[in-house]
């Protein structure tokens, strides 16, 4: 798998960081679980660390567009 050099401030890492599960969890892999492939807000917290119902979600999906 090819890899990518990225550079973030000291904040956003930190922030990064904190959302991590475990000490054992890869920044990509973080990535990859905490965003989705598309742009879909709803797909996001749905799948949110605090589970939404989909109810709670879409009000906020439409909330936020």
């Amino acid at each position: 798998m090819s890899s990518k050099t990225v550079s973030l401030s000291e904040e956003a890492y930190n922030r990064l960081k904190m959302w991590k599960i475990n000490d054992n969890e890869s920044f990509s892999e973080e990535v990859l679980r905490l965003l989705p492939k598309h742009r879909d807000v709803g797909e996001v917290l749905r799948n949110a660390k605090y589970h939404l119902s989909e109810e709670e979600a879409e009000k906020m999906k439409k909330d936020i567009e």
